[in-house]
C-alpha cells in the first residue's frame, strides 16, 4: 500500500481498526470523528466491554518536511499535550484511610494515534506509571496501514522498528 501517512489516514486506520477489534465492542454509529482544525479529539468511542466506556483519540500524521526525521521523533509531544488538556474527568480515587491512590478511573481511556516512527519514541519515553494512571493507549501505523495497539503496561521501554 505505501501511502501517505497523513492525519486523515491515521484516524481511518485507528478508527477501522478498533471497529473490526475481538471484543472491543465499539459502537461504528457512536463514533465521532473531528475534521481537520477542528476543535477537539480526533476520535470520539463509545461501547467497550461495558457499553459504558468512552475513548478519546488524537491522531497525529507522519511528516514529509525537509526536517521530518526531527518532526517525527517529536510530534507525538504536542499530541500529549492535546489529549491531556482535554482530560476532565477524575483520573483516580484516593484511600481515605492512608491517602494513596486506590483506583483508577478505566471508563474513560485515551489514546495517540501515530506513525510508528512517533510511536516508537512515545513508547520509550512515556513512563508505564504514568500511562497506567491516564489509560493511555498509542496506536502505531506503520507505512502499510497495519494498526498496532500498545497498552499502558507496554510503555516506558524501548522498541525496535521490526516490532510495529
Amino acid at each position: 500500500m505505501n501511502k501517505r501517512i497523513d492525519e486523515k489516514f491515521v484516524v481511518n486506520k485507528v478508527i477501522e481498526f478498533m471497529v473490526n477489534k475481538k471484543d472491543g465492542n465499539w459502537h461504528e454509529e457512536r463514533i465521532e470523528k473531528s475534521d481537520l482544525h477542528q476543535h477537539g479529539v480526533d476520535i470520539r468511542l463509545v461501547g467497550g466491554r461495558k457499553n459504558s466506556e468512552y475513548f478519546f483519540v488524537e491522531c497525529k500524521g507522519k511528516s514529509y518536511a525537509k526536517s521530518a526525521q526531527s518532526i517525527n521523533k517529536e510530534g507525538w509531544l504536542n499530541a500529549l499535550g492535546q489529549i491531556i488538556t482535554r482530560m476532565n474527568v477524575k483520573r483516580y480515587s484516593i484511600s481515605r484511610s492512608d491517602g494513596r491512590i486506590s483506583g483508577i478511573n478505566h471508563a474513560y481511556k485515551y489514546g495517540l494515534g501515530l506513525c510508528w516512527e512517533s510511536a516508537q519514541v512515545a513508547l520509550r519515553r512515556i513512563p508505564k506509571e504514568v500511562a497506567e494512571v491516564l489509560c493511555l493507549h498509542i496506536f502505531s501505523v506503520n507505512d502499510k496501514g497495519i494498526v498496532k495497539m500498545f497498552t499502558p503496561s507496554q510503555f516506558g521501554k524501548p522498541y525496535d522498528k521490526n516490532e510495529f
